[in-house]
């Protein structure tokens, strides 16, 4: 089997998308050759079987330019029988791209889509899909019997429990955030919690952090609205904004924490809370999904959306929990994730879809 996977970045240290980089590494594992086309790309350690290319974003290449390459890389595979299938990541305008060549060499095109919204490009995208790779049945936001249910690729083997950095510092117990500064982050609702639990409720041997970088001018924008926030309720002392972190140090920042928030109501899985779990943290979230397995914990660490008192009745609980009490639920959610997220198993499932896709078509490699 020979991949074309299509995608905007592949460096491991990326704060955004640096996991990019270990799918690939999964994948290759799988397969027999793997060339991946990317808009830009950093630091990167590939195996032997992996051919990157770069579209030429980072050198100032222009949208033409971009596609020129993009172009002559999938002629040339498609031409010379070293594909079998298109693997177009998160953007439906790759699928598109690629439809000429689909119909043309018959190459199948197998996406990964992990979003809760549906635009114009995914709709304009999915007549020239056959086979779509997601986290789980909520998502994909469109219904078609064309989706596959694959799980996240969580690298289990890094993400894990440590003993030698595990947890805060003795006095304080820390309450980790991590990713991208946005609106859509509802970091408001975690300084409302933080003001009842510290100003109303007293509890003081707290800390919350908050990892991550803004990306557009709104999202500046929010994080500046998020600072105002915070030393306007007196709370600048138990908040802090470390900005962007690399993807390989996001385990080591994952392991110094005590419990991982997230109030991003989720249409799905989500790559950061699953990766925080996999580090044996215990998260409180507003999305149901994440305890559909685990209903006795249900009712301490999930809350309702933009509900910042009921975050903050989960957060005061959470205090409450001993260290003995806070690993053994951190091992049951890491269990979980291994078995039905880690990417060496995920990338199986992913491969098998690309053999479901090709409909028994011969491999290029044969």
């Amino acid at each position: 089997m020979n991949v074309l996977f299509i995608t905007q970045v592949v460096d491991r240290a990326d704060d955004n998308l640096g996991a990019v980089h270990g799918w690939i590494s999964a994948l290759a594992g799988e397969v027999d050759s793997v060339h991946v086309l990317a808009l830009r790309t950093g630091q990167v350690e590939l195996p032997r079987n992996v051919q990157l290319h770069s579209m030429g974003k980072d050198q100032g290449r222009g949208k033409l330019g971009q596609w020129r390459v993009l172009n002559s890389v999938a002629a040339g595979l498609c031409l010379r029988r070293q594909v079998d299938v298109f693997f177009p990541h998160m953007v439906p305008l790759y699928a598109l791209l690629v439809a000429p060549y689909r119909a043309a060499f018959r190459v199948p095109t197998v996406m990964w889509y992990a979003h809760n919204s549906a635009d114009l490009r995914l709709k304009s995208a999915l007549p020239f899909v056959d086979r779509i790779a997601s986290v789980s049945e909520d998502s994909f936001p469109v219904k078609t019997d064309r989706l596959r249910v694959v799980g996240h690729g969580v690298d289990t083997a890094l993400f894990k429990p440590s003993g030698t950095d595990a947890g805060s510092r003795d006095d304080l117990v820390s309450f980790l955030s991590l990713g991208r500064i946005s609106p859509r982050k509802e970091l408001d609702t975690l300084v409302s919690a933080a003001e009842i639990l510290v100003n109303r409720w007293e509890c003081r041997a707290v800390e919350f952090v908050v990892a991550g970088a803004p990306l557009a001018t709104s999202d500046h924008e929010y994080l500046g609205q998020l600072k105002a926030r915070v030393r306007d309720r007196g709370l600048e002392g138990y908040f802090r904004f470390t900005g962007g972190i690399p993807h390989s140090e996001t385990a080591r920042v994952l392991r110094r924490s005590d419990f991982f928030v997230n109030m991003h109501v989720e249409g799905g899985l989500g790559k950061a809370v699953l990766e925080a779990m996999s580090c044996g943290l215990p998260a409180i979230v507003s999305t149901p999904t994440y305890y559909e397995r685990f209903p006795e914990y249900a009712e301490r660490f999930l809350f309702g959306p933009r509900d910042p008192e009921a975050l903050a009745v989960r957060m005061r609980s959470a205090l409450r929990m001993t260290p003995p009490q806070r690993q053994a639920v951190g091992q049951e959610l890491r269990d979980w994730v291994v078995e039905e997220h880690d990417v060496r198993r995920q990338m199986s499932r992913i491969v098998r879809v690309f053999h479901e896709a090709r409909g028994g078509l011969p491999s290029a490699s044969r």
